[in-house]
């Protein structure tokens, strides 16, 4: 078995929580290099989970040659050039959600995603994971008959208490257009529904300042409650809510049908089926769960030199829904959403 020697820029919550505990449990998989902004996190994080190097920068890892592949767990704002600057060194490439600032950098990176055989693979949405099979059987069964509206409401109150400093997720030097789970139920939408074909969207903040970030910053520059409106090419109607600023709800997807109602939780391994019988409780096989083998499927092709999935066609496919509720936010219009081929 060839033994795939990984380089990890970015060594924060998601790379811990996730990624580097579905690394080592793979066989013929080194963890080889490692950076953080912060160089007394990668020597942490090399100390921890048993990396050969920390270096101070990122680009050390790129042009290390014991990597062969690196994960990128940085913010968005670094995905491109980190990617560019990994591909160009020869390195297969893993990039953390969301895939880039805007949709002008995403079609770049898949404009070099096309230029090379490398494998490159973007970190998939957790939510309604566990569903996903199950649920896209039962529509393509016809279980629901046909599809007319899908209604997603998603609130937290990860931003509801004024007095929390500045969240470096309500940063666009950081994030660029990315707002709350917009993107990241974007990309379930085109998974389930296919394209969203035009859209308005609303956005609200409602505390513009907060007290400063570890860095000096307290301006509050993405929204923190957006609600949408659109039609799917396919026909369905779509409306969703993404609030940070609310106490109480339970975030969730509906999919409305001319003969019931399905209904999906994020984290959950069964779905509601309402009917004019009544209401159902439908658990999901076990042998149907989708469980989390991310890190697995990056690594299976890598060796079997092909793109993994999702790929950068997909990530740029959610970008365009990302960057159209962005514009309309922006114009205060209806706006069609660009399309992917």
């Amino acid at each position: 078995m060839m033994t795939i020697r990984i380089g990890l820029i970015g060594a924060g919550g998601i790379a811990r929580s996730r990624h580097l505990p579905g690394l080592q449990k793979l066989k013929g998989v080194e963890l080889a290099a490692v950076a953080n902004r912060r160089y007394d996190n990668a020597l942490k994080a090399a100390e921890e989970y048993g990396f050969g190097k920390a270096y101070r920068t990122w680009q050390e890892v790129a042009e290390d040659p014991a990597v062969d592949a690196v994960f990128v767990c940085t913010p968005p704002y670094l995905h491109k050039e980190i990617t560019a600057y990994c591909l160009a060194r020869g390195k297969h490439v893993f990039s953390q959600a969301r895939m880039a600032m805007n949709l002008p950098e995403a079609l770049e990176m898949l404009k070099l995603d096309e230029s090379t055989r490398l494998t490159t693979m973007l970190c998939p949405p957790p939510n309604y994971m566990k569903v996903e099979p199950y649920a896209l059987q039962l529509l393509a069964e016809g279980t629901l008959g046909d599809i007319r509206h899908v209604s997603l409401t998603h609130p937290s109150g990860q931003y509801s208490d004024p007095r929390k400093p500045l969240h470096w997720r309500q940063r666009a030097d950081l994030q660029g257009i990315n707002a709350l789970d917009v993107g990241i139920m974007g990309e379930v939408l085109n998974k389930w529904f296919g394209p969203v074909k035009t859209l308005y969207a609303e956005g609200q903040t409602w505390v513009t300042e907060r007290p400063q970030d570890n860095e000096g910053f307290s301006r509050v520059e993405l929204p923190d409650s957006v609600t949408v409106i659109g039609r799917f090419a396919r026909g369905p109607q779509l409306t969703a809510l993404f609030s940070g600023a609310v106490q109480g709800g339970t975030p969730q997807l509906s999919i409305h049908g001319s003969r019931g109602t399905l209904t999906c939780y994020p984290e959950a391994s069964y779905l509601l089926l309402r009917t004019a019988e009544g209401e159902k409780r439908l658990d999901v096989p076990a042998d149907r769960i989708k469980e989390w083998t991310v890190e697995r499927d990056f690594i299976e092709a890598v060796r079997q030199g092909r793109k993994g999935d999702p790929s950068f066609r997909d990530g740029a496919k959610y970008m365009a829904f990302t960057q159209a509720v962005a514009d309309s936010i922006r114009t205060g219009g209806r706006v069609a959403v660009a399309e992917i081929s």
